[in-house]
């Protein structure tokens, strides 16, 4: 496609990318076929010539004639400002403008709009416009604030977000701080008290632990909504909504109605019961069927015991409090839980098409039938908020500094709560993606629609704000997975191949400012998952910003050189440094290559020879693994089982000393390197292939302590990394 043509100049009018390098720097330019599909998931009519004609001029006007843009983001270190367009009319009018700041105080004034810097100007179908700045120093803090400008009889609004630099920091500038904290997938713990799933009364009490250990984070898996009725649907980078959480992590017990419920405690006690219980504790994998099956009927009985003791109660405290939890959530809230109860209703994913509009009377209508089953799910979240909240307690009270570092999925599932709550938001007819790199060959489409960046703005991202807001709950961290996200996302419309496919981009800087606002607000640190192919001007502005960056001791090699790892003063401070993530094989599995046997078994090479390179490379990186601990004296002397292939337990310590010693921010520790687990908690590429999201630790929660590797493990990394 010529980049001069019509169509080019529209895809680059909307932040479609001409094309685009891959990971072996061969160049993808973008089709005509992809930029049709791509503009018209944005709402953009590309289907022939005309129609491409108007949309550009449809464009242009829509620049020129909006009084005010939707939102502006300013940094507070510099003025805040607003780009004001006016028509000849108005140039020669009185101005006044309004400033409502976030915490109530206002502002007024008047001036002669001629008087304005002028910014730039354009004839437009016989009429002149000219955009002119208009300042406002006038603002004094941080935040989100409310302005409108009226002219000539015209009046126009928009919302002004004012954010510091950079998001919050480890330490002070200049300061050295080390930290190192465990990672673990939630529900694979193992324990003596739960339902067979881990949840957050295990989380509570790996907290303490590792916290009197000397850790100062625990990172877990997104504890994202997924879908009550289908409990087998268990990724939870596919969740039905990133603002709310998944309430199969609940630690049935531990909820204060419980104690006062003798229906449900006298359930539990039942001999029947406890057996099933004992049967999912021992399962090799989570049974999630089998979970929900005993904690859904139970969290009913609670709901139902909390309504007649609580709710019924006008002195009742604890009712009180889920009342104000209830109007804090506001519509999005009650249209999660009515998305619950819809969910459950409705058998299939064709919906009916009056209950497609969550605004629309029918849905009014359905929640009013079933209002005791949506306050239900309204019930759970609040659960869900104080136990997780519980958890950053005992975190602090066990001494650790940042507490809990969450987890981001990049994208909600196309059928789920958050696309159906706000459809406008989204272009539903494609998927976010990955083209084709070295550990997944074939590129990657995830069934997630993207965010229009347009319909973005137009909300001044609203969304945004509120997905931010509600995964920095109770989190000292919260790592942002697949960050490029921010600057752009690999869109591959539906139905197509990721060779289809084609980047577009999102509006960086608004992003950032929003998320270092958060940040600051919320007390919690950004960690940016920024692995695969990352442009230099997005690494530049992550660093700017504050963004601890996500190394991955795999990738971390001298790459135009040897491939010999990087050493450990060769990791930068500003980032969190790990050996592997739940899309990677763990240190074991990596070591005995059990993750290129996989890949082989499941097809997952492109070719024969892109299967023994790899081998190849496999070899050569063990070899230049322990070159890079022998020149560190952490070279063991047995470095593998000579049974099983797996290195031994003085190796994976080797291994966690090499990392530690890395002047980076952040060191994490993960708990199937702890226990020597070969197999990984995700294999990208497959559903159901594998029983990804399923695997489990192999060692119980209330062993840990005592365990004599996670100890020495420990004692290690606090060596390696003293305050």
């Amino acid at each position: 496609m010529s980049p001069d043509s019509p169509l080019a100049r529209l895809a680059v009018a909307y932040g479609i990318e001409p094309g685009y390098h891959d990971i072996w720097g061969n160049w993808h330019g973008l089709t005509e076929t992809t930029a049709r599909r791509v503009l018209g998931a944005m709402g953009i009519d590309a289907s022939n010539d005309d129609a491409v004609e108007a949309a550009l001029r449809a464009h242009r006007a829509g620049q020129w004639t909006r009084m005010l843009p939707p939102v502006c983001v300013r940094r507070e270190s510099e003025p805040a400002w607003l780009p004001l367009t006016l028509t000849d009319v108005q140039e020669g009018a009185e101005l006044q403008w309004r400033l409502r700041e976030e915490n109530g105080s206002e502002h007024r004034g008047a001036l002669e709009a001629a008087a304005l810097e002028l910014l730039e100007e354009v004839d437009l179908d016989g009429r002149r416009f000219r955009r002119r700045r208009l300042q406002l120093p006038w603002v004094q803090c941080r935040g989100y604030h409310e302005v409108s400008v009226s002219c000539a009889g015209h009046e126009a609004h928009t919302k002004l977000i004012v954010t510091p630099s950079r998001c919050l920091q480890v330490a002070a500038e200049g300061a050295r701080c080390r930290h190192w904290g465990v990672a673990l997938q939630l529900y694979g713990v193992r324990s003596a008290r739960n339902w067979g799933m881990g949840d957050l009364g295990d989380l509570a009490a790996a907290a303490t632990l590792f916290g009197e250990l000397g850790a100062d984070l625990i990172g877990i898996n997104p504890l994202h909504a997924l879908y009550p009725d289908e409990p087998e649907r268990a990724s939870p980078y596919s969740p039905s909504s990133r603002c709310f959480a998944n309430p199969l992590y609940l630690d049935v017990e531990a909820i204060p109605d419980f104690s006062g419920c003798t229906a449900a405690r006298e359930c539990v006690q039942d001999p029947l019961f406890q057996a099933e219980l004992k049967r999912l504790r021992g399962t090799e994998l989570v049974d999630y069927p089998g979970v929900a099956r005993l904690k859904w009927p139970l969290l009913r009985q609670l709901y139902e015991h909390f309504r007649s003791e609580h709710l019924a109660s006008s002195s009742s405290a604890r009712g009180a409090a889920f009342r104000d939890f209830q109007v804090k959530g506001g519509r999005a809230l009650r249209l999660h839980a009515i998305f619950e109860v819809l969910h459950a209703h409705i058998a299939d994913r064709q919906w009916p098409e009056e209950y497609l509009d969550p605004d629309s009377s029918a849905v009014a209508g359905f929640a009013r039938d079933h209002a005791a089953d949506v306050e239900f799910h309204e019930y759970l979240q609040w659960l869900l908020f104080d136990q997780i909240s519980h958890v950053r307690d005992c975190a602090r009270a066990g001494g650790m500094r940042i507490g809990l570092y969450r987890d981001l999925a990049v994208g909600s599932d196309a059928f789920g709560a958050d696309v159906w709550r706000t459809p406008q938001a989204y272009a539903r007819q494609v998927s976010i993606g990955a083209p084709p790199d070295d550990f997944n060959l074939q590129g990657q489409v995830w069934g997630l629609p993207p965010w229009s960046p347009r319909r973005l703005e137009e909300s001044a991202y609203a969304d945004y704000v509120m997905m931010l807001r509600a995964n920095m709950h109770a989190s000292g961290a919260l790592r942002i997975d697949h960050v490029i996200g921010l600057m752009r996302l690999f869109w591959v419309p539906a139905g197509a191949t990721c060779e289809e496919g084609a980047f577009v981009r999102y509006p960086l800087d608004d992003l950032l400012g929003i998320l270092a606002l958060e940040s600051v607000r919320a007390g919690c640190l950004i960690v940016g998952e920024d692995l695969g192919t990352v442009p230099d001007e997005l690494r530049a502005a992550l660093y700017d910003s504050g963004l601890l960056s996500y190394r991955v001791l795999y990738f971390s090699k001298h790459w135009h050189a040897d491939h010999s790892f990087l050493t450990p003063d060769e990791f930068p401070a500003q980032a969190l440094v790990t050996v592997g993530t739940h899309d990677l094989p763990t240190l074991s599995g990596y070591w005995c290559g059990r993750d290129l046997d996989v890949r082989e078994s499941l097809d997952l090479f492109p070719n024969t020879d892109s299967r023994d390179r790899q081998r190849n490379e496999r070899d050569l990186d063990r070899t230049r693994l322990l070159e890079a601990l022998d020149r560190q004296g952490l070279r063991p002397q047995v470095v593998a089982d000579g049974e099983t292939g797996r290195p031994t337990n003085e190796m994976v310590a080797a291994v966690y000393r090499y990392i530690a010693r890395s002047e980076s921010a952040i060191t994490m520790l993960q708990m199937e390197d702890v226990f020597g687990q070969v197999e990984q908690a995700n294999v990208p590429g497959t559903v159901r292939e594998q029983p990804n999201w399923h695997r489990r630790l192999e060692l119980p929660l209330e062993q840990w302590a005592q365990y004599r590797p996670l100890r020495e493990l420990a004692r290690a990394m606090a060596q390696e990394r003293p305050l």
